[in-house]
């Protein structure tokens, strides 16, 4: 057989090669295939922490008053507050507020208080909280903590998480608060008519009227008393 008669096979085979090659590359005018983008996450996170240990007070003829009066109308958004008066008092307020077009959304708020081994006296003491007049005609988030006396706590936490067009999130609160071991005696002051037992009040009066949205309140007087305010909002479209 002639050399050239045997390769003619070979050659015809290369030529089919190089025609596959060229067509997976571009070449002949074909289009690749497309390509799937990898998938994109957010994420927001709020990490607090409060502790309130060891403490002693002693209160005699004292008064402690907190009032949110006339406060918080007409107003839109998320709005927080804590009102405190006393001794040890813990407030917090978190707000996550997250906006995005990835694919995961995780918003998460994590959140703990801690109160514990205090000791209060109170001898003719009057703790007096109170939210009057207030949180009228409000729209989106609204939470009040008003708070009279020893070692009380409040917390307002907050999520906000919108996600366009996305595949998956989660929108996430961990609270947690812990009141623990405290000791507390209360006794009046002086004789006869002249006794001043301790007074402790707590009033909530024409408030929060005419409000849209989510309206959250704790009004609390006294000692080692906890409020807590947790909401989470999530939608899968943007606002």
């Amino acid at each position: 057989m002639k050399p050239t008669m045997a390769l003619k096979p070979l050659v015809f085979a290369l030529t089919a090669l190089m025609a596959i090659a060229a067509q997976a590359h571009g070449g002949g005018g074909s289009t690749p295939p497309p390509t799937t983008p990898a998938p994109t996450s957010a994420s927001a996170t709020s990490n607090d922490g409060q502790s309130n240990h060891g403490n002693v007070v002693l209160n005699d003829k004292t008064k402690n008053n907190a009032s949110a009066n006339d406060s918080f109308n007409h107003n839109s958004g998320v709005n927080n507050a804590n009102v405190l008066s006393g001794d040890n008092n813990q407030g917090k307020n978190d707000v996550v507020v997250q906006n995005a077009d990835a694919d995961f959304v995780f918003a998460t708020v994590n959140s703990a208080q801690s109160n514990t081994g205090n000791l209060v006296i109170n001898s003719g003491t009057k703790n007096n909280a109170s939210i009057n007049d207030s949180g009228n005609n409000a729209s989106g988030i609204q939470q009040l903590n008003v708070a009279a006396g020893t070692s009380n706590q409040g917390s307002n936490s907050t999520v906000v998480q919108s996600n366009k067009d996305g595949t998956g999130g989660a929108a996430t609160i961990n609270g947690v608060q812990d009141v623990s071991g405290n000791l507390t005696v209360n006794l009046s002051s002086g004789h006869g008519w002249n006794t001043k037992p301790v007074t402790n009040n707590a009033s909530v009066n024409n408030s929060i009227n005419y409000g849209s949205g989510v309206l959250n309140s704790n009004t609390l007087a006294g000692s080692n008393n906890q409020g807590q305010n947790n909401v989470v909002v999530q939608s899968t479209t943007r606002f």
